[in-house]
């Protein structure tokens, strides 16, 4: 089977593919927290956009089509996917003192522990925050990618604020600041 016609148009969407797998794969990251979920996110997205690209090349902005094809999705899954997972007291009350130290291995911990603090917030407010400070998006795209209001974009990411500060313990917040 032939996805493409036109051996520019196979050119130019491996041209998208390849620039943007390391943007999209990150940002799949901040709204999965897993490695392996980003991927198959990432896999699961291209596969869409690739067999639609004959009809997304001539949008305007196809980063924001590739965008909100990647919410749809992860939300998708997460209604389809039937989770037993039980969270522990301890793993709830467990202490998440900042550890001692710079250098690379401090900051993979401390991102470790952020995107630990992310998993833990409702998928909306997950994906807006990934958007927001990830992606730097304005509100109003953040908006159009959720198929939301600017308000309720602003009203998740003022919960999900409000959830992580609840979650982080108060000292290590005002060194956050």
């Amino acid at each position: 089977m032939r996805l493409f016609g036109r051996s520019a148009e196979r050119h130019e969407v491996e041209a998208y593919v390849e620039g943007a797998m390391p943007r999209l794969v990150g940002l799949a990251y901040a709204m999965t927290g897993a490695r392996e979920d980003a991927e198959d996110l990432v896999q699961d997205t291209l596969a869409t956009v690739v067999t639609k690209w004959s009809r997304i090349s001539g949008a305007e902005n196809i980063d924001a089509y590739v965008r909100r094809t990647m919410v749809n999705t992860l939300i998708s899954k997460k209604r389809r996917k039937w989770t037993t997972e039980v969270v522990s007291h301890e793993l709830v009350t467990a202490d998440t003192a900042r550890p001692e130290g710079t250098g690379v291995a401090h900051r993979v911990t401390e991102r470790d522990a952020v995107l630990e603090l992310l998993r833990q917030l409702p998928d909306r407010q997950r994906a807006v925050m990934a958007l927001r400070y990830y992606e730097d998006l304005p509100d109003a795209q953040i908006a159009a990618a959720l198929d939301c209001s600017e308000q309720a974009v602003r009203s998740a990411a003022h919960n999900a604020m409000k959830t992580l500060r609840r979650l982080l313990p108060a000292r290590e917040w005002q060194e956050v600041r």
